[in-house]
């Protein structure tokens, strides 16, 4: 498979539209599906992102290619370690397991902010090449972790977004957390060099299951948060 600026572009293009009217829908029949309504916006954002990356590599623009790239990790790397666990706490029911995503959520931003204080103080930290067809994102980070270490960082970053989705008591975020966790096993499977951009691209594209879930309507499978 090729990954470009077209295939980005053209799937932010698909996404923008369906987010925006998923937002619509849950601002006028479920405010408490706000967050989850707000996925195909955000992966459509950050695929418009990841093209200019494609876009300034080609044009061997080295200032847009930092730019934009210091932006695909602002999504990567921040936003969706804090918004999904942020999610699953919106529409959990269970009172513990609300609780632990809530915690999720605060560890996902200080992880979040371990990946990109670092950018954000000198884009040179980040480093961009294409391998088959793919993206790979090079972090300079203020530590040098052990190798055990940096598996470690591997397991929270998969478990702080997977976790939310798959433990979580709403049948919506449920069936999004197996897509997700299908697209991370297909990406790990075949291609794991450039796997954050990869399995970021799947998971954009099984966003398009929220739409759907909005298409549908939330009352039948909506379950109120406890107190």
């Amino acid at each position: 498979m090729c990954f470009s600026a077209t295939a980005s572009f053209s799937l932010s293009a698909a996404l923008i539209p369906v987010g925006v009217a998923c937002l619509r829908k849950a601002q006028d029949e479920d405010r408490r599906y706000l967050p989850l309504a707000t996925f195909p916006l955000a992966f459509g954002i950050q695929q418009a992102i990841e093209g200019l990356v494609w876009v300034g590599l080609g044009a061997n623009d080295a200032r847009l290619v930092a730019l934009a790239a210091a932006g695909f990790v602002f999504f990567s790397h921040g936003f969706w370690l804090v918004w999904t666990p942020l999610t699953a706490a919106a529409l959990e029911g269970d009172r513990l397991r609300r609780q632990i995503w809530q915690i999720l959520t605060g560890i996902g931003l200080l992880y979040g902010l371990y990946f990109n204080l670092p950018l954000w103080l000198h884009l040179r930290q980040l480093a961009v090449s294409v391998h088959n067809h793919s993206l790979v994102y090079q972090l300079q980070l203020w530590l040098h972790p052990t190798r055990s270490l940096v598996l470690l960082g591997y397991t929270l970053y998969v478990l702080t977004i997977l976790a939310p989705l798959v433990l979580s008591g709403d049948r919506h975020i449920q069936r999004l957390g197996g897509l997700v966790l299908g697209a991370l096993l297909l990406t790990a499977n075949f291609f794991s060099a450039g796997f954050i951009s990869v399995w970021c691209f799947f998971a954009a594209l099984v966003s398009l299951y929220v739409g759907y879930v909005f298409l549908q309507g939330l009352e039948p499978h909506s379950q109120p948060p406890l107190a």
